[in-house]
């Protein structure tokens, strides 16, 4: 009797023991950064950098496959705030959601990640919408043209999404009060582009452009003067062209084909921001809203092509 209660005691507390090291083998298992299935290992870091307006706020951001909202990797003001967000890709290539909070409701702008770098898209859902790859800077805008906030502004909706560009510092190059924006600004011979045509290469001056009609945006910020495109290559000397290529300062190419140069389908939109340097935007029309297709910052080329 005696032996078998000791056998008893002894299976027991060999069970015991086996019940505890199995539980301490499956908490070390499950132990963060040990890949096992208690938790994934963290996310790495990606270099994205990320702007308000023109404050550098994140340069790099840890991201992975699940998207995170943009406010979760940095602080900004509330969505319902932001004129824009302006994602640019390695290509150069600026991606724009006006309004999001009016134009996408539901959805917030977030980045994820995947081999090839940063992802901008917006999150909605736990799926991520509208994806643009290889992002190396997101900006949220909650700034117009002259640097006023968007209190009093229209927030988007067909024909006016509020998008602006504050631009940096200083006024418009005109001398005058920058935030006046029934004001256009004054290009000086500073301004300089190439101009690449059938005649060959030459160099067009920003005084050329004083005197051109002027010419709005037709949605976002529709209170600001520029000028047509259009206007512009006449007063270069080209002409009845049919697509030209713009390259900017950072040798982003834009090209504008036969169909864009339609104004009741495309505006061609040009215009100097807060520290002088020329602007192009590239509105088309789809159905009754105008939508940005293209836009670069620093145009310093222009080329008719074939």
């Amino acid at each position: 009797m005696l032996r078998r209660r000791f056998r008893c005691l002894t299976l027991g507390l060999l069970i015991a023991a086996l019940a505890l090291s199995f539980a301490a083998c499956k908490k070390k298992a499950s132990a963060p950064g040990t890949g096992g299935s208690g938790s994934a290992a963290a996310a790495p870091a990606v270099k994205v950098t990320l702007a308000l307006d023109d404050k550098v706020v994140v340069e790099s951001a840890a991201l992975g496959a699940t998207a995170v909202p943009l406010d979760r990797l940095a602080t900004v003001p509330a969505l319902d705030t932001w004129i824009a967000v302006e994602a640019i890709d390695q290509a150069g290539k600026v991606h724009t959601v006006l309004a999001p909070a009016k134009n996408h409701s539901g959805a917030v702008p977030a980045l994820a990640a995947d081999d090839r770098g940063a992802i901008f898209g917006l999150l909605r859902d736990g799926k991520l919408e509208q994806p643009v790859a290889t992002v190396v800077k997101v900006t949220v805008k909650t700034r117009s043209d002259a640097g006023k906030p968007v209190e009093g502004m229209d927030h988007g909706g067909a024909g006016g999404s509020g998008v602006g560009d504050s631009g940096g510092g200083g006024d418009h190059g005109t001398g005058g009060n920058a935030a006046d924006k029934g004001v256009r600004a004054t290009p000086t011979a500073d301004l300089k582009i190439a101009i690449e045509g059938p005649g060959g290469s030459s160099t067009f001056t920003g005084d050329k452009m004083v005197g051109l009609p002027e010419v709005k945006a037709p949605t976002g910020d529709t209170e600001t003067p520029g000028w047509s495109l259009v206007d512009v290559l006449a007063a270069a000397g080209l002409e009845n062209v049919t697509a030209v290529t713009l390259t900017d300062d950072e040798n982003a190419a834009l090209r504008i084909e036969r169909a864009d140069f339609d104004p009741a389908k495309a505006v061609l939109y040009l215009k100097l921001n807060r520290s002088g340097v020329i602007r192009f935007r590239l509105f088309r029309k789809s159905g009754d809203v105008w939508e940005i297709a293209g836009e670069l910052r620093g145009i310093k080329k222009i080329k008719v092509a074939p």
